[in-house]
Parts: structure tokens; sequence; C-alpha cells
């Protein structure tokens, strides 16, 4: 078993079955989730673990908000160069990454 301490409460785990690398949304601070105000809303965080079973896993975070414009983020899947986001209950948003 593999455990791996990081600063979200991560949800809905996704493997990407191309890389392995783990992709999951979540928030840090549960208490703005469980109370959920749409005044003072939960942000959002995705973060990206690469390497997963090695002894230096990489965690990237890939997308932050405030909750300005994704409250509350509970799910991150990626296809290709695209990244979809979804949260419990505030809406999901699509992006495309850039290529280099």
């Amino acid at each position: 078993m593999k455990s791996l301490t990081v600063e979200i409460g991560p949800d809905n785990l996704e493997v990407d079955p191309k890389t392995g690398d783990i992709w999951t949304g979540g928030c840090w601070n549960a208490w703005k989730m469980l109370l959920y105000n749409p005044e003072n809303p939960p942000g959002s965080e995705v973060i990206r673990i690469e390497n997963i079973l090695s002894k230096d896993p990489k965690v990237t975070e890939v997308y932050v908000n405030n909750g300005t414009v994704l409250q509350g983020t509970s799910v991150a899947t990626v296809y290709k160069d695209r990244l979809v986001i979804g949260t419990i209950f505030h809406k999901a948003l699509y992006c495309e990454f850039g290529r280099s």
C-alpha cells in the first residue's frame, strides 16, 4: 500500500490510462464544503500525481481557484490535451492544455 500526503481533501481519484498519473480534485477547506455559502464559497484545486509508486512521486497543482470561477471541485479527468473539472454543487470547467 502507498500513501501520500497532499494539501487538499482529494475526492474521486481518476487514473490516466495512458500515463498512470492520478488526477483528483478537491478543496483545501472542508468546512467550506460542508457548510456551503455562495457568499463565501469553497475554493477548487486539481492536482496531478505522477509516479505514485516511486520513492518520490511528483505532485503538481494544475488548477487553483478561490471559488470565484469554480466552487468545490470533486473530480478531474483528462483525455488527450483536455481537462474536465467537476464540482459537487456548482458547474463544470473544460480546459485545453497548451502544446509545447
